[in-house]
């Protein structure tokens, strides 16, 4: 639902104003800069900013969790990969920053970024082109993730997130009734065999020190029971971290399709749409985080585990443009159901707000070196 996201906006731009913050500015359509600039004596010499991030866009899908009375009550729209939470996050760390802005050396700034479309098309481009990064030093951002513990945060310096191709493929034959398949030229017998000989792209063309998932994820084919379509469509994702490795995956899949397609004769295509880069945390930056997660949360509870992620980011194009670090912080609970983001069961856990606000603020507090809340 990207670019949509005009009440989340209006919400966050109110509460945020309430607490005084007048520097707020609209960018990418929905998107949100808010500034909040010292208002102590200068400390040091010259000024430093730190932007801190968080997506404002929900999925187009339906929720399922009929229990919660806090659910989505708009059909095919729901925040099902916890944008909400990670917007509560940094409006919490907003409200303090703005509350403590007297103990803030005017030399020193804090921006928040709001942006629209991170589930697509992406908002952080536009966002950058309009200057949502002008006079930052460092950019962060945080998402959640439920298969790690509560209490826990998880990051890597390099690559975080993966590269991410979208396919769309159409398998075409000659439709017809049911009855009669030997008079027409059935697409849903070869797009079946496409789906099945996918899956051995990566397990045998894929080196085992790379990594890269390739998922249909659509197929569409047929309107009514007694008829072989014309067509059958297949869409999903192609994951990885190296360009060599994505023009393997495309080159197989590509031969798989044409070549099973012909077997059945069938014609087969497919297009290939890239989509976000690999998401890749500078070293000095991923320290930063690391130095004060380990003093916030535990040393334990740093962790490198399950990464980096084969989801994708479009925090991204930031981190071209600019040091800085993406991680993720757990939700899971020990004995509490929790299910995977995008799924239509899931559910922010809320009890992240105060851990993820609480290292905002010190993460903030790091990188401007200034005692804002002892």
């Amino acid at each position: 639902m990207g670019f949509k996201e005009v009440r989340t906006a209006a919400k966050v731009k109110e509460m945020l104003e309430a607490a005084g913050v007048t520097s707020v500015r609209i960018m990418g359509g929905t998107g949100l800069v808010i500034d909040i600039v010292g208002e102590a004596p200068a400390m040091g010499e010259g000024k430093r900013a730190v932007a801190l991030r968080a997506d404002l866009d929900a999925l187009p899908m339906t929720e399922e969790n009929a229990g919660l009375e806090y659910r989505s009550k708009n059909t095919g729209v729901a925040h099902m990969c916890g944008h909400d939470g990670h917007i509560a996050c940094l409006v919490g760390a907003g409200l303090l920053f703005a509350k403590a802005r007297s103990r803030i050396p005017s030399n020193l700034s804090i921006r928040l970024l709001f942006q629209p479309a991170e589930e697509g098309p992406g908002g952080a481009e536009p966002m950058i082109k309009e200057g949502c990064l002008e006079g930052i030093d460092e950019v962060y951002a945080m998402h959640n993730w439920p298969t790690l513990p509560l209490g826990t945060l998880g990051v890597v310096p390099g690559p975080m997130t993966s590269h991410t191709t979208e396919f769309h493929a159409v398998v075409r034959g000659q439709g017809g009734h049911a009855s009669s398949p030997h008079l027409c030229i059935d697409p849903v017998v070869p797009a079946a065999h496409i789906v099945v000989g996918a899956q051995s792209i990566v397990s045998r063309n894929v080196s085992s020190m790379d990594s890269a998932v390739l998922s249909v994820t659509v197929i569409k084919g047929g309107e009514a029971d007694n008829v072989i379509p014309e067509a059958v469509s297949m869409a999903g994702t192609i994951r990885d971290f190296k360009p060599a490795v994505s023009d393997r995956v495309r080159e197989r899949f590509s031969s798989i399709i044409k070549h099973t397609a012909e077997a059945y004769n069938c014609c087969g295509s497919i297009r290939y749409d890239d989509g976000y880069p690999v998401t890749v945390n500078t070293p000095e930056e991923t320290e930063h985080v690391k130095r004060v997660a380990a003093a916030l949360l535990g040393e334990d509870n740093v962790t490198t585990n399950s990464l980096p992620l084969m989801a994708s980011e479009d925090f991204a194009y930031y981190l071209q443009e600019r040091p800085g670090c993406l991680f993720v912080l757990g939700t899971a609970e020990e004995g509490k159901e929790s299910h995977l983001c995008h799924s239509s069961k899931f559910n922010f856990n809320d009890k992240l707000i105060p851990i993820a606000v609480s290292f905002w603020v010190r993460l903030v507090e790091d990188r401007l070196g200034a005692s804002i809340y002892a």
